[in-house]
């Protein structure tokens, strides 16, 4: 049965400004609904890469070098990307207006928009919280605000930018859960292998903005050579 792709990477490149290589002929495809984490040590280009896939960082020739399929059901494509620091990331003084804003300022109806919000609160086990502030909530919850803001577009593709940091363990079991359960092509960079082991189809190794292997959690993560020579053990 032939893979229906998402996502296609060829030979991309990225050179921050002041001369600084970031990524070296990345290429990698991703299937959709495929759930994919990248590790790497400090410096490797996991959150280059996330930022220029998302289109929030740009560079001369990169739309050249990726290609994505349009979603289903019409959604064209469209992506969202969850930040490490989920402070950076909201903008609204109640949840509610927090979580529809996007769809706001895309005109939808104000009253359909809080019932999406509603449903949205629901997958990230947040319901009831539409008229809490952000201020007086935990870093964890905090965290699924801001998925719940990706999740309501519906997007195709989720880029999560090291999504447990900052969780303790119980957070970190609850968010993999969640996420597990979202039927979304996904592509996170993570150092947490708890989150890994239980969410990622597979797991790409990047080094010095490298490639350097990919496999299946189970066979990377137990390699005790690989990740003690790419600064994982």
């Amino acid at each position: 049965m032939k893979t229906d792709i998402e996502l296609t990477i060829s030979d991309l490149n990225y050179t921050y400004p002041g001369g600084v290589k970031a990524l070296d002929r990345i290429s990698f495809s991703v299937a959709r609904g495929e759930k994919v984490a990248i590790i790497g040590p400090n410096g490797a280009g996991k959150s280059t890469l996330l930022l220029l896939l998302a289109g929030l960082l740009r560079a001369d020739g990169i739309s050249e070098s990726i290609r994505r399929r349009s979603g289903p059901e019409g959604r064209g494509g469209e992506r969202a990307f969850l930040f490490q620091n989920p402070d950076d990331q909201i903008i609204a003084t109640t949840v509610e207006d927090d979580v529809g804003f996007s769809l706001l300022q895309k005109g939808f109806d104000p009253d359909r928009v809080r019932e999406m919000v509603e449903a949205a609160l629901r997958r990230v086990h947040l319901g009831g919280y539409e008229d809490r502030s952000p201020l007086e909530m935990s870093f964890g919850e905090k965290k699924r605000v801001c998925l719940a803001g990706c999740l309501i577009g519906e997007p195709s593709m989720l880029y999560l930018d090291e999504p447990a940091l900052g969780l303790d363990p119980r957070e970190t079991g609850q968010l993999r859960k969640i996420l597990k359960e979202i039927p979304r092509t996904m592509l996170l960079s993570s150092m947490d292998f708890q989150m890994i082991s239980g969410l990622a189809d597979r797991v790409i190794l990047l080094n010095s903005g490298k490639v350097v292997t990919t496999g299946s959690p189970e066979d990377i993560l137990s390699d005790r050579r690989l990740m003690e020579t790419n600064g994982l053990a």
